[in-house]
């Protein structure tokens, strides 16, 4: 854990995410494993900031502010951000998710933060092929997302391998 959660602007973060709608179709899965979720406990999110990322801002539409990068169920729980990614504002925090109308939409009166990285700290991010853009979106290009989307995915591509031996790199520099 960075131990820097207190640099975070929480009354931002409640502000940018809350009542932003999740799920799909009333229901709620997880971003990595696809697992379907209950919304009876809090949940964990991944949520991200564009710091600068000029090269990625000339690619793909960008967020202004928070935005929810990924719900985690509890088999892909982490205890925080590693590997950092300079250019991201990251953190990983625990919300709840409320049901209305058959809407589901996130709660952040309750918001807990687990870990959070500042912008200008982290492994420069990593180097992300169009077609993973275009499927994925700008999250690929964050370490954490990258990782843990490596991780629950049984596809041994080319692509694929190559970013676990970069991970793999990283991990070992950080030893």
């Amino acid at each position: 854990m960075s131990g820097v959660s207190s640099k975070l602007n929480k009354q931002r973060v409640k502000h940018d995410l809350h009542g932003e709608e999740v799920g799909r179709r009333g229901s709620f899965y997880c971003d990595f494993c696809n697992t379907k979720m209950s919304i009876e406990e809090p949940i964990m999110y991944d949520i991200a900031r564009i710091h600068d990322m000029a090269h990625l801002e000339l690619l793909v539409d960008l967020p202004d502010g928070w935005s929810l990068d990924a719900a985690r169920c509890q088999n892909c729980e982490v205890e925080g951000i590693i590997p950092e990614t300079d250019g991201w504002e990251e953190a990983v925090v625990i919300l709840s998710v409320n049901e209305s109308n058959g809407v589901l939409s996130v709660d952040t009166r309750s918001l807990t933060v687990v870990d959070y990285s500042p912008g200008e700290e982290g492994e420069y991010p990593p180097p992300i092929q169009p077609a993973f853009l275009s499927r994925q979106g700008a999250s690929m290009s964050r370490w954490g997302f990258l990782k843990s989307a490596v991780e629950t995915t049984e596809v041994d591509s080319r692509p694929i391998q190559v970013y676990r031996d970069m991970l793999e790199e990283l991990e070992g520099e950080t030893d």
